[in-house]
C-alpha cells in the first residue's frame, strides 16, 4: 500500500519552522512584565490568538529537558535547557512563547503558528555602564497554543469482501447476489480502518449503482500532480471470482469524485463480483 503525508491547501496548511541555531523570529521585549497564570500572561500579548496555555514555572529550580503533557492534552518537549536558553517542539501549533527573566520578558510570536523553535532566551541584562552583560537566567516560560487543524494522509481503500490473493496484496472483491447490499469500506489495511460504506443497488435495466459514503472525516482524494484526469473511484466487474492481483488503473469502470467530497457513485453493468477501489484521505493532526 502506498501511503504518504499530504497537506491539502483547501482544508488547512500550517507552517512548520525549520531547525536553526537561533530563534526563527525576533522577540518583543516587555521591560515590565506582569506575571500571572498562563492564560493571564498570554492575554497580555497583543494579537496572540490562543485557546490553550501552559506555564513552566520556577525554571531555575528545575531542569525542564523532556516531554510534558500540558493543558488540553498537547505535548511540549523542552531540550538543551541550560537555565539561560532552551529549544522546544510541540505537537500542537504554538502562537507565542513568553520567556521571563528578572522583571522583563522576551515574547516570541509567530505570524503563522509553528511546531518547534530553537534558542529561546530571557532578556539581555546590562552592567552599570549600560553595556550588554549576557542574559538573565530564565525564571519561567509560558506557551500559548491551539489545537491543531486537520491535515490529511492519503490511503487506498477497498469495498470489504474476499481477498483477490491470499498473500501479499490486500485488495478485496465483493460477491453480488442481484439484491441491494451494503459492505464496509476499508482503508489502511494494517490498522483495518473502517472509512465508510459501499452500497450496491438492486439491478435496474441491467445496471447497478454503487454508492460510497465516507465517514470519520475521510474525504475523496486525487493525485495533486494530475488533478484534471485522475479517476479516484474505480470498479471492475467479474463473472467468476478473480484470483490474480488486480491493477485498479486498468479497471473498466472509472469516475472522478471531487476532492473533499464524502459521497460518490458510479453506474456499472450487472455481474457476479465487483472490485471497488478508491483513493481517499484520512484526517490526521497537522505537524505529525
Amino acid at each position: 500500500m502506498k501511503t504518504k503525508a499530504i497537506y491539502i491547501a483547501l482544508i488547512f496548511v500550517l507552517a512548520i519552522s525549520t531547525v536553526a541555531m537561533a530563534a526563527s523570529v525576533e522577540p518583543t521585549l516587555y521591560t515590565d512584565w506582569k506575571s500571572g497564570d498562563a492564560a493571564f500572561e498570554c492575554g497580555q500579548v497583543e494579537g496572540c490568538d490562543s485557546d490553550f496555555h501552559f506555564k513552566f514555572d520556577n525554571w531555575g529550580d528545575v531542569t525542564y529537558d523532556g516531554p510534558y503533557t500540558v493543558d488540553g492534552g498537547n505535548v511540549i518537549t523542552i531540550s538543551n535547557d541550560d537555565g539561560y536558553s532552551f529549544d522546544w517542539t510541540s505537537k500542537w501549533p504554538v502562537a507565542c512563547v513568553i520567556v521571563k527573566g528578572s522583571n522583563a520578558a522576551n515574547v516570541y510570536c509567530y505570524d503563522e503558528p509553528v511546531f518547534s523553535d530553537t534558542g529561546m532566551f530571557a532578556p539581555t541584562k546590562y552592567d552599570k555602564d549600560g553595556n550588554p552583560d549576557g542574559t538573565y537566567a530564565i525564571s519561567h516560560a509560558t506557551f500559548c497554543y491551539n489545537e491543531p487543524g486537520m491535515c490529511y494522509e492519503e490511503e487506498t481503500a477497498w469495498a470489504e469482501g474476499a481477498r483477490y490473493v491470499k498473500k501479499g496484496n490486500w485488495a478485496m472483491y465483493v460477491d453480488y447476489d442481484d439484491v441491494e447490499k451494503t459492505v464496509e469500506l476499508i482503508a489502511d489495511y494494517t490498522n483495518y480502518v473502517h472509512a465508510g460504506t459501499v452500497t450496491f443497488s438492486a439491478p435496474v435495466d441491467g445496471y447497478v449503482t454503487i454508492t460510497v459514503n465516507l465517514t470519520g472525516g475521510a474525504i475523496f482524494y486525487y493525485d495533486l500532480n494530475d488533478p484534471l484526469f485522475d479517476d479516484n473511484l474505480k470498479v471492475q466487474d467479474y463473472a467468476k471470482a478473480p484470483t490474480k492481483t488486480p491493477s485498479p488503473g486498468l479497471f473498466a469502470w472509472k469516475t472522478h469524485i471531487e476532492t473533499g467530497a464524502i459521497t460518490g457513485s458510479i453506474v456499472v453493468p450487472v455481474n457476479n463480483f465487483y472490485g471497488v477501489h478508491m483513493d481517499i484521505a484520512l484526517p490526521v493532526p497537522c505537524g505529525e
